[in-house]
């Protein structure tokens, strides 16, 4: 049975709404709730019929889209799910299913080796996890990072559609060093993922510099496709993260090399997983090695660098090895007895 998108979402909404158990939800609950996801994702503002809505239920209870949902009526008036902990995002995959899923998974295998879609590699290795755990019942094999607190990742959709449509967007916003969040006029140019943690880079109405916003930080989004959308003529996505470390790119500096020593403990884990695609062995000394990387000093960098300890020291330039001088101090403060804060 075919589902088209308007469908999907109306299913996807009316089931959350019904593992909220803190709500009592009515069937009008549940139509106004679906109108609100399909005008957020799809713009529409033609309401949601009672009739529509029953027709959902009824789909979710019976086998046609193997949902089989325990939804039950109580008191004649509200909806919910008699078993609290389902969800049909945890039904299990039918032989159909698994069958389309291993079509997909042998195409896209023959793209494996080609150097456009080496991106696609752990895609494919999470797809072919997937079918293998459902078709013999047992747990996954493959455990890839991932976060099951990531707060934010609504807003990736939205994003990503006003993006592609180049539509210009309001974002309410509260960074975590503001008491009060603001709200911008913003032109959305790129996603970017950096350590499982989502940003939006763009540039705002106001200024010409290209701004990063954190998904996480986000509290609103309104989408105004009346609003001129602007792009920033320097702005290339495939080159704006070649001289930085994470998503910081302080505006107006050039790339300086970095020198630093590691210790033969820490050597071989940096030389197996580079800080940066520019980086070097200078120099194999006794006490371990010198490697080198040209960036732009940020943020992110001075966390990865002091990330490894003891084991790895700063040699130049002398601006960066100041910033980290005052961190290490600081962080031995923090823990000096008679300086640091109390403990508990």
């Amino acid at each position: 049975m075919p589902i088209n998108r308007n469908a999907l979402i109306r299913y996807r909404t009316i089931d959350k709404c019904l593992q909220n158990r803190r709500r009592k939800w009515t069937i009008e609950d549940l139509i106004e709730a679906c109108n609100e996801a399909l005008y957020e994702f799809e713009g529409i503002q033609r309401g949601v019929s009672l009739r529509t809505i029953r027709l959902d239920l009824n789909a979710m209870r019976s086998d046609k889209l193997g949902y089989n949902a325990p939804i039950i009526v109580r008191d004649r008036k509200y909806y919910s799910y008699e078993d609290p902990a389902y969800s049909i995002t945890n039904i299990p995959l039918s032989a159909r299913d698994l069958g389309i899923l291993q079509e997909v998974s042998g195409l896209l295998h023959q793209f494996k080796g080609f150097s456009h879609f080496t991106e696609m590699s752990e895609m494919i290795s999470r797809l072919e996890d997937k079918i293998h755990s459902e078709q013999n019942h047992s747990p996954s094999v493959i455990d890839f990072e991932k976060n099951e607190l990531l707060t934010g990742i609504q807003w990736l959709d939205v994003l990503y559609k006003a993006i592609i449509s180049r539509t210009t967007v309001q974002l309410s916003y509260q960074s975590f060093k503001a008491r009060t969040g603001s709200s911008q006029v913003f032109y959305p140019y790129l996603l970017k993922e950096y350590r499982n943690r989502w940003f939006v880079l763009g540039m705002l109405k106001s200024g010409k510099a290209i701004i990063t916003f954190a998904l996480d930080r986000i509290q609103d989004i309104m989408l105004l496709p009346s609003e001129t959308f602007r792009w920033q003529k320097d702005f290339d996505p495939h080159t704006y993260f070649l001289p930085i470390v994470g998503v910081t790119r302080n505006t107006g500096e050039a790339p300086m090399e970095v020198i630093f020593w590691a210790s033969h403990v820490q050597a071989p884990y940096i030389k197996t997983k580079p800080i940066h695609p520019t980086q070097k062995i200078l120099e194999e000394v006794q006490t371990g090695t010198h490697f080198s990387i040209v960036v732009i000093p940020n943020f992110e960098l001075e966390r990865e660098l002091m990330g490894f300890g003891e084991g790895l020291k700063v040699l130049s330039p002398a601006r960066l090895v100041r910033i980290i001088q005052k961190k290490v101090r600081l962080m031995n403060e923090l823990y000096h007895p008679s300086t640091g804060p109390g403990s508990f």
